[in-house]
C-alpha cells in the first residue's frame, strides 16, 4: 500500500543528554526542541483567570533534566527526561517525570509510579502526522455492505479489526514500528487522574462494579485503554495540532473519508473477582504489564476492542462504529484474534426507546452479532443499542461519541433522572460539523460558539487539557511559548470538570 509523505515530530534520540550537558543552557535546548509541525492536579473545576498569562519562566536545562544514571532511570535512553509538576511545568523540585522523544510528551507521570529497577519497555507517542488525507485507499471495508444483515455486519467489523491488527500484533502495538502503515496517537492525553502510563501509554477507562459481567458483590475491576488513528485520521489530528502551542480547533470539524480509529481495552480482572470463577471471560487473553501505581507493575488482559471508520455511505453521521469482546471459547491460534464482534452501529436509532424494544420493534441502524460472547450481550446499551462490556449501558457507542465538541458544555451520558423522551436528546444523528449543544441536567441548552469534533472524544480530552486547564507541554522550550488567552472565568465550559469515563479524567473511546 502506498505511503503518503508525512512530517516528522520526533527529534533524533542519540546523544541528547550529551548535547544538553555540553551546550550552554536554554539556547541549545531551544534548538533541540524547535517545533516540527499536555494533567494537572485532579479538580472538579478548571482554573479561572481574568487576563492572558505567559507560560513558565525559562530555566536552564540542567536544572530539570535527569542525567543518565542519576536518581533513577525513569525514561528511555536517548530521550529528554525532565523533572516536572503534574501539569507538565518544568520544575527542578517537581515530583513528576516527563519523557520527550519528540514535540509532544510521551508521558507525564508521578515519579512514585515507576517500578523499582524498571528498565523498560517505554511508551513513545506516535506523532508522525501525514501531510495529506489521501492515504492509499480503497480500504477493505469499503467493499462490504454493512447493512446486509449479520453476514455483512460481521464482515465489515472483521475488516476493520484485521486492518487495525496488520503489522501491529508483531510489534506489540508499538505502532511507530509498524512497517505496513502509519498509526498515530492523540497528543496531550497526559494530564488528569487517568493520564497515560509509561509502559504502553494506557489511560484509565470506566471501572466495572458488581453485578456487571457477573462480578462479585463489593468487587470493582479497573480497566485501561489506548486508541490509534490511521493515516487519514492522523492527518486531521496533525492539522489540529500543527502548532503545538495553539490548536486549530476548527480543523477537527470533519475527518476525511477513510479515517479509521481503533481502541484496545484491557482489564485487571482475575477469576476470583467473579461469582463463578469458571465464567472468567479473559482466559487465554493477551496480557500486558502496565505501571498503574504503588511502584509495581499490574497485569491486565484484553477484554474489548472498539473500531470506527469514516464511511460516506453512512448518512448523516458519516461513521460506522463496531465493538468486539474477547471470547475465551474461541480457538484461534493467535490470541488477539479471539475477539468476536458484538456488533456494528451506523446511527443512533433516533426515537427508539426501551418500550419499542419490549414490544419487539426492530432496532434500526444497529446490528448485534450472534457471534458475541454472552457476557457482552448482557451488557448492551440503552434499549439494546451497541455497547461494549466495559462501556456504560446507560448510553451506546455512537451516542457517547456524539458529545465530542469544544468547549465542554454537555454531559457525555444522559443523567440518571432523565425520562425516555429526555434521553432521546443524546440519540440524535448529527452530521459532521454540527455540534451536540449544551445540556442543563436532562434538558438541552443553547450555547453559542461550539465546535464539533466529529465524534473524537480523544480530541475533546486533548483540547480541554491545553485550552481549559492550561496544562503545559514540557517538551517545548518555555522561552518560545506565546502569550495565550487564559480561560475566561465566566465563559462556556470554563468550570467543566475534566472529561472522564471513570471520574479520573481518563482517555475516552
Amino acid at each position: 500500500m502506498p505511503v503518503s509523505p508525512r512530517r516528522t515530530h520526533r527529534f533524533p534520540r542519540p546523544a541528547i543528554y550529551a548535547v544538553l550537558t555540553a551546550v550552554a543552557g536554554l539556547a541549545a535546548l531551544g534548538l533541540l526542541l524547535a517545533c516540527g509541525t499536555a494533567g494537572g492536579p485532579d479538580s472538579s473545576t478548571a482554573p479561572a483567570a481574568e487576563t492572558a498569562v505567559a507560560m513558565d519562566e525559562p530555566m536552564a536545562a540542567d536544572e530539570t533534566a535527569f542525567q543518565p544514571g542519576s536518581d533513577a532511570d525513569v525514561c528511555a535512553p536517548g530521550t529528554l527526561c525532565l523533572k516536572v509538576d503534574s501539569d507538565g511545568s518544568r520544575n527542578p523540585e517537581g515530583t513528576s517525570v516527563a519523557q520527550c522523544s519528540g514535540t509532544f510528551p510521551d508521558y507525564v507521570v508521578e515519579a512514585d509510579l515507576f517500578p523499582a529497577d524498571y528498565a523498560g519497555p517505554w511508551f513513545f507517542a506516535a506523532s508522525d502526522f501525514p501531510d495529506s488525507p489521501d492515504y492509499g485507499g480503497p480500504y477493505p471495508w469499503e467493499e462490504i455492505d454493512y447493512e446486509d444483515g449479520q453476514e455483512g455486519a460481521d464482515a465489515y467489523a472483521y475488516a476493520l479489526r484485521d486492518y487495525a491488527f496488520e503489522g501491529n500484533i508483531e510489534v506489540d502495538f508499538r505502532v511507530q514500528e509498524n512497517e505496513v502503515r502509519t498509526w498515530v496517537t492523540v497528543p496531550y492525553m497526559n494530564y488528569g487522574g487517568g493520564r497515560r502510563e509509561l509502559v504502553h501509554g494506557l489511560t484509565r477507562e470506566r471501572t466495572l462494579n458488581a453485578p456487571e459481567l457477573g462480578i462479585k458483590p463489593g468487587v470493582s475491576v479497573r480497566n485501561y485503554a489506548i486508541g490509534f488513528y490511521n493515516g487519514p485520521g492522523g492527518y486531521t489530528i496533525g492539522q489540529v495540532w500543527a502548532d503545538p502551542w495553539v490548536p486549530d480547533v476548527a480543523a477537527a470539524a470533519a475527518f476525511p473519508d477513510g479515517a479509521m480509529v481503533f481502541k484496545i481495552l484491557f482489564s485487571d480482572a482475575v477469576p476470583e473477582d467473579f461469582v463463578d470463577p469458571d465464567d472468567y471471560p479473559l482466559t487465554g487473553a493477551p496480557a500486558w504489564q502496565i505501571a498503574t501505581g504503588d511502584g509495581e507493575l499490574t497485569t491486565v488482559r484484553l477484554m474489548q476492542m472498539d473500531v470506527a471508520a469514516r464511511d460516506p455511505r453512512s448518512e448523516p453521521t458519516g461513521w460506522v462504529y463496531g465493538t468486539f469482546a474477547f471470547d475465551p471459547d474461541a480457538d484461534d491460534p493467535v490470541s488477539w484474534n479471539r475477539l468476536r464482534p458484538v456488533g456494528i452501529q451506523w446511527g443512533n436509532a433516533p426515537g427508539y426507546t426501551p418500550e419499542d424494544q419490549a414490544n419487539g420493534v426492530p432496532l434500526p441502524e444497529n446490528t448485534i452479532s450472534d457471534m458475541s460472547p454472552d457476557y457482552a450481550l448482557g451488557h448492551l446499551g440503552w434499549a439494546g443499542r451497541l455497547n461494549g462490556p466495559v462501556d456504560n449501558p446507560a448510553s451506546a457507542c455512537m451516542s457517547c461519541h456524539g458529545t465530542a465538541q469544544y468547549p465542554v458544555v454537555a454531559a457525555m451520558l444522559p443523567p440518571s433522572g432523565c425520562d425516555d423522551e429526555q434521553r432521546l436528546h443524546w440519540f440524535r444523528n448529527l452530521p459532521a460539523g454540527e455540534a451536540f449543544g449544551g445540556t442543563d441536567g436532562c434538558e438541552p441548552e443553547d450555547v453559542p460558539g461550539l465546535q464539533a469534533l466529529d465524534t473524537s472524544l480523544q480530541l475533546k480530552v486533548s483540547l480541554q487539557s491545553i485550552l481549559q486547564y492550561n496544562d503545559v507541554n514540557p517538551c517545548l522550550d518555555p522561552a518560545d511559548a506565546p502569550m495565550r488567552p487564559a480561560t475566561a472565568s465566566a465563559g462556556p465550559g470554563s468550570d467543566a470538570p475534566r472529561v472522564s469515563r471513570d471520574g479520573v479524567g481518563g482517555e475516552t473511546k
